[in-house]
């Protein structure tokens, strides 16, 4: 197969692609998680949230919900099969994957600031920057530690979904 080739996949075989990279990352199984992590599986959270969730992503016939980050009450990012979703009190935003480039990763990516704080630590936020393959980049502020780390390495590999698969019913 030539690297260049793209692969049909079903959303319930992305979906699975996406859940392997996240257990991998964490080294564990899905009943490790309960769905009250920071950074956990969207099928994992509570049915009332799912419902608010599905009314603001716009999801394609075929699109999945798989992942989502909790930034704030009010805050998300939800990854489906097919894009980034970016939701806050005001607005929604979408990158699909199509779109997306790379994770630029933490701003300030630094082992120690002046205040004493580092992307290392869980507890705190720091601005996080997603490519776009025009160029463009898109700055939100997500949690430090393990949830913003976890985030960025499995996340980044949805590259591939825009780049190689083409999703079918």
């Amino acid at each position: 197969m030539k690297m260049s080739e793209i692969i049909e996949k079903s959303s319930e075989k992305v979906k699975a692609q996406m859940e392997f990279w996240f257990f991998g990352f964490f080294s564990k199984e899905k009943s490790d998680f309960n769905g009250t992590e920071i950074f956990t599986l969207f099928d994992l959270i509570p049915e009332s949230e799912k419902s608010e969730f599905i009314k603001k992503v716009e999801l394609k016939k075929n699109e999945i919900p798989v992942l989502v980050l909790k930034i704030s009450e009010s805050e998300f990012i939800i990854n489906s099969t097919h894009k980034f979703v970016l939701l806050d009190s005001s607005k929604t935003e979408f990158i699909e994957y199509s779109e997306f480039d790379w994770h630029n990763g933490f701003k300030a990516f630094a082992t120690s600031r002046e205040d004493g704080i580092s992307v290392k630590q869980n507890g705190h936020f720091a601005d996080f920057r997603i490519r776009k393959t025009n160029g463009e980049i898109i700055t939100r502020k997500i949690p430090t530690g393990e949830p913003g780390f976890a985030f960025w390495n499995v996340t980044k590999k949805c590259e591939l979904i825009g780049r190689k698969y083409k999703i079918t019913e």
